[in-house]
């Protein structure tokens, strides 16, 4: 039987033919497989993308909206009313309330300044300790010299005196909010436009 099967050309061709089919159709569910697998991949890396992208712009959004945003506000508004109390004032650039509040708040006329700088400080200070969770990056150094400078205030407000100590307002704190605000604004707007670039084609 054995060489029948070794004689018959016929035999031999089906059964090459067999295998030949057989490797074919596992190759083919290979591909498949594979194919499969790196579609899944695809849409899994995909998806984790969308997601981590969705969850940074929400961060970004957050810190705008909650932390850097008012303090930008508040930070411009409290230079204006500085200015406004420097003027008049012997040497303006050199001149702080620190070392002036009790008078300051005893005149008429630049004490209800200096009290809305007082409350515009405590409105930062709290925005700082609530928020401080939001901060971009480290805590920049303008910050804890802020919060030293306004306990100082405090003491100068209650009576206390405050002569010689140097913690002056921290005029980098304004640049730092301004820089980080601008940094976060424009990295929100680029992921906005990207979004909106891909909408208008689909709409298109």
């Amino acid at each position: 039987m054995e060489h029948e099967v070794l004689d018959n050309p016929r035999i031999m061709d089906s059964g090459v033919a067999a295998l030949i089919g057989a490797g074919i159709g596992a190759s083919v569910s290979a591909l498949t497989i594979l194919g499969n697998m790196y579609s899944v991949r695809q849409t899994l890396r995909h998806g984790a993308a969308k997601d981590i992208a969705k969850v940074s712009i929400e961060h970004k959004i957050q810190q705008l909206n909650e932390l850097y945003g008012p303090l930008l506000q508040l930070t411009e508004q409290n230079d204006r009313l500085a200015r406004k109390l420097r003027e008049g004032k012997t040497d303006p650039k050199a001149w702080r309330l620190l070392d002036h509040l009790p008078a300051v708040l005893r005149d008429p006329n630049d004490g209800p300044i200096a009290k809305e700088i007082l409350g515009i400080d405590a409105q930062i200070e709290q925005l700082i300790i609530n928020k401080g969770g939001l901060v971009r990056g480290a805590p920049p150094e303008s910050f804890q010299k802020f919060l030293s400078h306004y306990r100082l205030l405090k003491l100068a407000m209650e009576g206390n005196t405050v002569a010689g100590q140097t913690e002056y307002y921290p005029r980098a704190l304004d640049d730092d909010v301004r820089t980080a605000y601008n940094e976060l604004k424009s990295g929100i707007d680029r992921v906005l436009e990207r979004y909106e670039s891909i909408l208008s084609k689909f709409l298109d």
